[in-house]
């Protein structure tokens, strides 16, 4: 006999000698849960085997690090976007002082200007 594995499809034999069904659950203490039932039913002359495929531990641990894992995940996404969205807000920020910046110049270079003009007339006109 062979247990249950997710990535083959492994079967389990009977006492009466035929392979048996993967069948699953639909009673309420076990909903859900897959099991190995002879093909042949128990009124038809079949001998009633019946066996649980419960996961290996491997496969428990396996699916609690998986959990953990797609957490982690979803924790990581949340923090990306949020570093995105204060990327944005700073890009934003950025191109307002660029403009402020680019407004300043303009001022500077205006007030430069008079500055020179005073000067030159200063010197022109014998005011020095």
């Amino acid at each position: 006999m062979s247990q249950f594995s997710g990535n083959t499809k492994e079967f389990d034999i009977c006492n009466c000698g035929n392979s048996c069904l993967v069948r699953t659950s639909r009673t309420p203490n076990n909903p859900g849960r897959r099991f190995f039932g002879c093909k042949i039913p128990k009124d038809k002359g079949g001998r009633g085997y019946f066996k649980w495929i419960d996961p290996s531990p491997e496969v428990e641990l396996l699916k609690e690090k998986l959990k953990e894992v797609e957490e982690e995940r979803d924790l990581l996404k949340h923090k990306m976007k949020d570093v995105g969205d204060k990327i944005d807000s700073l890009k934003q920020k950025l191109k307002v002082t660029k403009k402020e910046r680019d407004c300043e110049k303009a001022k500077f270079k205006r007030l430069v200007i008079v500055v020179l003009c005073v000067l030159v007339a200063k010197i022109l006109f014998g005011l020095v």
